[in-house]
């Protein structure tokens, strides 16, 4: 028996402003895929979008990794119709795609942005194992001599982050009709889950391991919260929006949607820790106020019979911020509520394994970008070989 599974799922990241302003635009985007199946479909977003976003032609085309071949291009649909119409706060599925594919095939997806197009939301990664895209002048469905463009031009607040970074604009899941012995897997967190260090060098693995058996979709938004949703910052682009809603309260929506994950792995609680000290918030949390928001998550994925597999915290910060003390007070007693509590399936301690053996309350300066926080790719490596000894054993 089929079921369709998503074979790619990120957060569309909504910033409360227009973040991408496309206008004859052709947007590429490259999928790793990892599942058999004989049909796919495509989800689309205009989360946040105050106006229509139109989509004059969309396609899809398997790119076989191992041999290179490319099959011929299929029209993407909605209701029979080319053109595509998302109205404000819309999540469309396409009409399914007959494309019979294998784990090696990747997915690479065309969207033509014909008219002016404001995006408020995208899908961002900061690395390029799980997915890629790229932006170009013109329209993909009539010539290959496509322009190239600045991402300062038609995305400049992404272009400003100091950390390069890739966007989709429209687009954030891909299913595939797959048969029923096919297993998803979800990350849940924040920024150290969605800059895609960690996710990437797992993905890598499980599906070495498991071909066409897995699938493994992204539930992060960096400076999420799981406690309390986004601080109000009158000086952040979109007043801080773009940090989103509690994650107690956006779990099933961002993970559960598309279709029930198997197991998830929850490492959040990072930005809990820090920002009411950091922004001055007039209440700040306990760590039994943390843990207590855990649990609420913990208990959503159990309850739809979800295995849930928990990471402690890694330290943070380390370079004399002011905050520095209260938040890894906060840190050390949230962790040790996570290790005691006994109500996730499995603790996979990142603490323990990613710490400064020198120095308990920093990051090994080897696994992190520079700020003491972020996993660069060995700090993903470190993380992602702790969690397939922890929960995929086998």
């Amino acid at each position: 028996m089929s079921k369709w599974i998503p074979t790619w799922s990120y957060v569309p990241i909504d910033y409360g402003l227009d973040v991408a302003v496309f206008e004859d635009i052709s947007q590429r985007v490259l999928i790793r895929n990892n599942l058999r199946g004989e049909a796919i479909r495509l989800r689309f977003q205009n989360d946040g979008g105050e106006t229509p976003l139109h989509i004059e032609h969309a396609s899809v085309v398997l790119v076989n990794r191992v041999t290179g071949r490319c099959s011929q291009r299929h029209d993407v649909t909605i209701d029979g119709e080319t053109r595509i119409v998302l109205p404000p706060e819309s999540r469309p599925w396409s009409d399914p795609v007959a494309l019979p594919l294998t784990e090696e095939d990747d997915l690479l997806v065309w969207l033509y942005f014909k008219e002016k197009a404001q995006a408020r939301s995208v899908c961002v990664t900061f690395t390029g194992k799980g997915w890629q895209s790229t932006q170009h002048k013109g329209n993909f469905h009539e010539t290959e001599a496509l322009g190239y463009t600045f991402k300062s031009e038609l995305a400049p607040l992404l272009a400003a982050d100091p950390n390069p970074n890739q966007y989709a604009v429209g687009l954030f899941a891909v299913s595939v009709l797959a048969g029923d012995v096919t297993k998803l897997i979800g990350l849940f967190g924040d920024s150290i889950t969605q800059m895609s260090f960690f996710h990437d060098e797992l993905l890598e693995r499980l599906y070495r391991a498991y071909p066409g058996r897995c699938a493994l979709i992204n539930g992060g938004i960096c400076g999420n919260r799981i406690q309390k949703p986004f601080p109000v910052l009158p000086d952040f682009p979109g007043g801080g929006k773009q940090f989103g809603p509690a994650g107690r309260e956006r779990f099933l929506r961002d993970l559960f949607d598309s279709a029930a994950p198997d197991a998830v792995f929850i490492l959040e609680g990072v930005n809990d820790c820090t920002h009411s000290i950091v922004f001055t918030e007039p209440e700040i949390p306990t760590a039994d106020d943390i843990f207590g928001a855990l649990c609420d998550v913990i208990r959503q994925a159990q309850e739809r019979g979800t295995r849930v597999y928990v990471g402690t915290i890694p330290p943070l910060g380390g370079f004399g911020e002011a905050w520095r003390d209260a938040a890894e007070t906060l840190r050390v007693q949230y962790n040790e509520r996570i290790r005691e509590s006994g109500l996730p399936d499995a603790v996979v301690d990142l603490d323990a394994k990613m710490r400064d053996p020198h120095d308990p309350h920093r990051l090994r300066a080897d696994l992190h970008l520079g700020d003491g926080v972020h996993p660069n790719w060995r700090g993903g490596a470190c993380m992602a070989e702790a969690v397939m000894e922890r929960c995929f054993p086998d």
